[in-house]
């Protein structure tokens, strides 16, 4: 297994991949194309992937540095509640592993990678969006231990989202805990 820069022809595997792993029409192919860009900054990218010797994708870590983001897959967002300006802050949209590989240690690896590549621009923090009811709250459990602090909660925050919600089959109604994480 090998963690590289994500590329735009993995678009297409990406959305197959998330398809599967968190739920159909997470995120559409027009979605993931401005993902792509938000990742991107001056020729430099900043969201990775976990692929095998074949180029399989097994894992996905969506970051953004500052100033390429306005907001998470949800509308809400307080960034008066960050000890930084939201054009300080880089963003991470998502972190996916295939079951295939889960437990590995993959998932902190790629947000590692993520992690370093935005302290080389000066990056002062990186807020996150946390699934409050992911299974043995894993979503909320992952960000802490990486040092990522509450600041928010957001009932509802996926309702905007039209996608079948893994959770329970229908449309998300999930909360998300806004969590900062200080470089």
């Amino acid at each position: 297994m090998q963690i590289r820069p994500l590329h735009l022809d993995d678009l297409a595997q990406i959305k197959t991949f998330t398809d599967a792993t968190i739920g159909e029409n997470y995120f559409t192919h027009e979605e993931l194309k401005e993902c792509y860009q938000k990742s991107l900054l001056n020729n430099v990218m900043y969201s990775f992937v976990l692929v095998d010797e074949h180029g399989k994708i097994f894992g996905l870590r969506l970051s953004y540095p500052p100033g390429a983001w306005s907001k998470g897959k949800g509308a809400k967002l307080h960034p008066e509640l960050w000890n930084v300006p939201q054009d300080k802050a880089g963003y991470f949209q998502s972190l996916f592993i295939s079951p295939e590989v889960q437990g590995g240690g993959w998932g902190p690896k790629l947000s590692e990678a993520a992690i370093v590549r935005l302290k080389e621009i000066g990056t002062q923090a990186i807020v996150a969006h946390a699934w409050q009811e992911s299974p043995n709250n894993s979503s909320i459990r992952y960000l802490t231990k990486f040092g990522f602090k509450p600041v928010a909660t957001h009932p509802n925050y996926w309702i905007d989202v039209d996608y079948v919600c893994t959770r329970d089959g229908k449309p998300c109604r999930c909360t998300a805990v806004e969590m900062v994480k200080y470089l």
